[in-house]
């Protein structure tokens, strides 16, 4: 009697541990980890911009980035949609593709900067080489090639945070032949970039369905 109470009791514990392992896989699959970029701009509930010298660089960049309610490879076929930038960011007057060669594209672009009290409209150039994968993440880059200012360059990148979550970050230089005091060239980078990442965002979460609750990384 003993020895087959005990041995119900093994059967019974090993039924029990065998339960809870595949309830705690289960539960780590519906809820696994945050990112926690993600995490940080659920939180803010808006676009996080800021200016900041990237690694490798002298130049001070604008930054912006934002979550975006639609997967990584569609972000990242807008951003290559050239001809409706100026329909994604409110400050241009003009977008138009000059020029396609190869991979790369000409796109023309004019646009008014506030520059502190100072108001000018510039134009630019910017090619930008074809769009490429970085691990997991896409990445866009354009260099100032023809225009008003001295250089530029900027880089777009979409990381995917899960089956219906991105992450969109823009970086933006402009380096203006004429002088205009450090402070108000970075406000107008960190805006720019903000305006590009924002318009780019609305636009998609507009075509998208509803997002998930909760956003979370593999």
């Amino acid at each position: 009697m003993r020895a087959t109470r005990a041995i119900f009791l093994a059967v019974a514990m090993g039924v029990f541990a065998t339960s809870s392992a595949r309830a705690d896989e289960a539960a780590a699959e519906a809820d696994p980890p945050k990112d926690p970029q993600a995490a940080r701009l659920t939180a803010a509930k808006d676009t996080l911009k800021w200016n900041y010298v990237p690694a490798g660089k002298t130049e001070r960049y604008g930054h912006a980035e934002a979550l975006v309610n639609a997967p990584a490879d569609v972000v990242a076929k807008s951003v290559t949609d050239f001809a409706r930038y100026k329909d994604i960011h409110r400050k241009f007057a003009t977008s138009r593709v000059i020029n396609k060669e190869g991979d790369s594209t000409d796109v023309y672009m004019r646009y008014p900067v506030k520059f502190g009290p100072v108001k000018i409209e510039f134009f630019e150039v910017m090619r930008f080489s074809g769009i490429r994968r970085a691990g997991t993440s896409y990445v866009l880059e354009g260099t100032a090639i023809r225009g008003d200012m001295k250089s530029g360059h900027t880089v777009i990148r979409v990381k995917p945070v899960d089956a219906t979550h991105a992450i969109l970050e823009c970086e933006i230089l402009l380096v203006p032949r004429v002088f205009i005091p450090q402070s108000a060239v970075d406000q107008e980078l960190r805006n720019g970039a903000g305006d590009y990442v924002s318009g780019l965002r609305d636009r998609i979460n507009a075509a998208a369905p509803p997002p998930d609750a909760t956003v979370s990384s593999r």
